[in-house]
């Protein structure tokens, strides 16, 4: 790997773990350091394989090592070299994340980022302080989260390949009315994937009555089993988008 690309991957390691800290307030560790490495670097290119893209946040980020781990001689897994963050972040980077590549499959997911509240000064409030801050808001409405949802799938349509929603995953340590900002957001979101014909990789059913097992102390990331678990998911949900049409 030449310097640029090595120096690449230090930046979005950067960006990434700063914002899986923001999510969660906690650093950064060692070990997520290399994990985030990994997964961020491209595999290597071979012949005759299928190309899928994984986009999402920092919890595509975990199970991205074990998807292609999974699908190792049955398809290349690409994914952009950053946190995909929410759908605004999205709709101003999915074009040069897609690039000029052929894609089979594009598997996608934004969510958790969009149900971030943020204060006055549109700063991100850790979940620790939630409770104690004063004036804070939801990143994007529901109704907002629809309209850049729908913006992002007319750009993934437009490569031809097919697609599969995945579910934003539950934060377990929300209680009360926070709890659902996430299922409410993936009812929007499955409304919008029927509409468009889009199959939907249902993350959170299949997380939730697991995730004591599965999730890390900060109860919205996963640990390594939980992330093999979502690997599965995923990798089975990808060799079903690339079966040949009946």
């Amino acid at each position: 790997m030449n310097s640029s690309a090595c120096a690449g991957i230090a930046v979005a390691f950067a960006v990434s773990a700063a914002a899986l800290a923001a999510e969660t307030n906690r650093p950064a560790d060692a070990d997520l350091f290399h994990h985030l490495q990994d997964a961020l670097k491209k595999p290597q290119e071979q012949q005759g394989l299928p190309r899928v893209l994984l986009i999402g946040d920092s919890i595509s980020i975990g199970y991205t090592l074990p998807v292609r781990k999974q699908l190792e001689g049955k398809a290349l897994i690409f994914r952009p070299p950053v946190n995909c963050q929410h759908t605004g972040y999205g709709l101003a980077n999915v074009k040069k994340w897609l690039g000029t590549n052929h894609w089979d499959v594009i598997h996608f997911n934004w969510g958790i980022w969009d149900t971030h509240l943020l204060d006055a000064k549109g700063n991100l409030v850790h979940t620790a302080d939630e409770q104690k801050a004063g004036s804070l808001h939801i990143r994007y409405t529901p109704e907002e989260y629809r309209a850049n949802l729908s913006a992002l799938v007319a750009i993934l349509k437009g490569t031809g390949a097919k697609l599969v929603w995945a579910s934003a995953t539950p934060i377990m340590s929300r209680v009360g009315a926070r709890f659902d900002d996430i299922r409410i957001l993936n009812d929007v979101a499955a409304e919008v994937m029927k509409t468009n014909g889009i199959p939907v990789n249902d993350l959170y059913g299949f997380v939730l009555p697991n995730a004591a097992k599965w999730q890390n102390a900060d109860k919205v990331h996963f640990n390594p089993a939980g992330n093999d678990q979502l690997g599965t998911q995923v990798s089975a949900a990808i060799l079903d988008a690339l079966k040949p049409a009946p």
